[in-house]
């Protein structure tokens, strides 16, 4: 009975000491395990706004007087950020929008533009360029406006008015076109003849360089290209008048 005792308390005695090891080995593991590593997020940049790229182009590249010039807006931006734009003429502003087409003066000029986008970063563009005047030598009979190119209209008139002046008129039942042109021998003497045209500027905008008036029922609108003074006198309306006005101007253009 007392070897089964002494038995028992030795067995006793191995399981504790089995139990302790394991438990300390276990503490020991815990301690040791390394602490899971800490990482500190990405540092957020924020990339920087580019300024805009302004530019444009010009057509005709060798304008003359006469031409009516347009400077297409070809401006960009990087960040495609939306662009406010700026104009000025000669160093004068112009107007706020996209792309414009002015008739310009014989000589030296310089056009301007302002890109601003949203973020107040802005670009200018600048473009020197010369202005020729317009002498036309050709023959005035072969400067009037045609019966081809007003349509329906039968010729009554074709003719000399002197050595630098040729007259046409065109009818379509009681509708009457009268055109005139006369040639000068310098630009400065039609710009003088041209000023005693001024008589009444009718509120409607025609071709550059031009007055247009109303006297009994008929619509006159006379302009100066180059050298040459044109008149052309209707009786319809305000319309055919700029109408024909404006095919005029382009013939004149083809010549010049």
């Amino acid at each position: 009975m007392k070897n089964l005792k002494n038995k028992l308390l030795c067995i006793g005695i191995i399981l504790l000491f089995v139990v302790s090891f394991g438990c300390t080995e276990k503490e020991q593991d815990e301690t040791n395990t390394p602490a899971p590593e800490t990482t500190n997020p990405p540092e957020t940049t924020v990339a920087p706004n580019n300024p805009p790229v302004a530019k444009f182009s010009m057509f005709p590249e060798d304008p003359r007087d006469t031409q009516k010039i347009t400077f297409k807006n070809e401006s960009t931006d990087p960040d495609d950020d939306p662009l406010r734009f700026e104009w000025y003429v000669d160093e004068e502003y112009n107007c706020a929008c996209f792309s414009i087409s002015e008739k310009l003066s014989e000589g030296e000029h310089t056009v301007r533009l302002v890109a601003k986008d949203v973020n107040g970063n802005k670009d200018e563009y600048e473009l020197k360029f010369y202005v020729s005047g317009t002498f036309i030598k050709e023959d005035v009979s072969e400067l009037v406006l045609r019966r081809e190119e007003v349509g329906m209209w039968s010729l009554v008139a074709d003719e000399y008015l002197g050595e630098n002046s040729y007259h046409t008129v065109l009818e379509n039942g009681e509708n009457r076109i009268e055109c005139t042109v006369e040639k000068y021998d310098t630009v400065e003497d039609a710009e003088n003849k041209f000023k005693e045209y001024f008589v009444m500027t009718f509120p409607y905008p025609t071709i550059g360089n031009e007055t247009t008036y109303e006297e009994n029922d008929v619509i006159h609108v006379i302009f100066r290209y180059g050298n040459l003074i044109c008149k052309i006198s209707i009786n319809t309306n305000l319309e055919d008048a700029i109408l024909y006005s404006k095919i005029w101007g382009a013939k004149l253009n083809q010549v010049g």
